[in-house]
């Protein structure tokens, strides 16, 4: 059955355009910014300030059951039926049965998007680095995902950054092919890179990534951005350590995880669960307010991305994934942790600069 067309989803006629930020982009990508290359100091109380703005609008309740999202979704057929625990800006899964811990006052909700979008709604990018094997399979398992579940216009962004095989061809083949496909490429490596440039070039009001290995269970896709689109979160994230996932991996890929995540908390406070899983959401203005803070272009960059996010008191929805490892992953681990611990060290000293965390007002009864 031939794929049908979503009205977001346009055409792809003429030769690729070029970027001023050297990004060859092919389908209908808009202009990409150069990334920054230092955190912009003066954008830091405006990302406070826009955090702190949530406080006025309340909600009344500290428990919300799932249908709330659901029905600001317009979809209930892929959510478990089970109560949200908010516990400050994050949100666990309750399920039935299960005693809760006392929560704090939840930070309000944004305004949910219309029901009827024109423009895609979801910009899912899919960061690729020398993956000719993997992209076309799993890209065409993406879109007929999307396009059998997904209730509003999407597109996916095959982000390129520097790959030194077939993956370009292929990313473009599959943009000529597919109409909700673009294909974005990159002249230099970096994975926070190629997010950022995917990112900042894109007018959805949903912005995601997920690797292209597709580890990640696709069956957690809408439940991510759902509460993004409803308005209840800013952001999202998959977590492999939360109760209710269910993973496949190494033992020494589990370890180093556990202890990576563990030394954020030691070490910068975070709340969250699972920096390294790749598999998160953000809504686009607060992209907007975040990305010029970000200064990470390689795997570091959505950890930074979420540390600034909680410091601003921004609000992470967290939703518990099914994992398979890809055995055949390129990813350098020592090199990735060695970086990774740079950049803990680098952020440690840059919150120090810029003064305690925010923190939303407390309500009392």
């Amino acid at each position: 059955m031939a794929a049908p067309e979503h009205p977001g989803g346009a055409g792809h006629a003429g030769a690729p355009a070029q970027h001023e930020s050297g990004a060859l982009a092919v389908g209908p990508a808009e202009h990409v910014s150069d990334p920054p290359a230092h955190v912009h100091a003066e954008l830091v109380p405006q990302l406070v300030e826009f955090g702190a703005t949530r406080s006025s609008e309340c909600d009344a309740d500290h428990v919300v059951p799932a249908e709330h999202v659901h029905d600001d979704l317009g979809t209930t057929a892929h959510h478990d039926r089970h109560r949200e625990q908010r516990t400050g800006n994050h949100v666990i899964s309750i399920r039935p049965g299960r005693a809760a811990a006392p929560a704090q006052a939840p930070a309000p909700r944004r305004a949910p998007l219309p029901t009827h979008h024109d423009e895609p709604v979801l910009d899912l990018v899919v960061p690729v680095f020398n993956e000719e094997k993997d992209l076309d399979p799993n890209v065409r398992r993406l879109h007929t995902h999307l396009r059998d579940t997904f209730p509003y216009p999407f597109r996916i962004t095959i982000a390129d950054n520097a790959s030194t095989d077939g993956t370009a061809r292929i990313a473009a083949q599959l943009a000529l092919d597919i109409a909700e496909v673009t294909s974005l490429r990159l002249p230099v490596k970096g994975r926070g890179r190629a997010l950022r440039a995917a990112w900042s070039g894109s007018r959805a009001p949903v912005l995601a990534y997920l690797d292209v290995d597709l580890s990640t269970g696709l069956a957690a896709l809408l439940p991510l951005v759902a509460p993004l689109i409803s308005g209840h979160s800013d952001l999202a994230i998959g977590t492999r350590l939360a109760s209710g996932a269910r993973v496949v991996r190494g033992p020494k890929r589990e370890v180093i995880s556990r202890c990576y995540n563990t030394l954020l908390h030691w070490t910068l406070a975070v709340g969250f669960s699972d920096a390294q899983c790749g598999f998160k959401a953000v809504r686009r203005e607060a992209a907007e307010r975040l990305l010029p803070l970000v200064r990470d272009e390689e795997w570091f960059f959505d950890t930074e991305l979420l540390v600034l996010a909680e410091r601003a008191g921004l609000r992470i929805h967290e939703v518990p994934v099914d994992w398979v490892d890809d055995p055949d992953s390129s990813v350098d681990i020592l090199a990735t942790a060695l970086a990774d611990l740079r950049g803990i060290a680098r952020m440690r000293r840059t919150l120090a600069a810029t003064g305690p965390r925010a923190r939303r007002p407390r309500t009392t009864a």
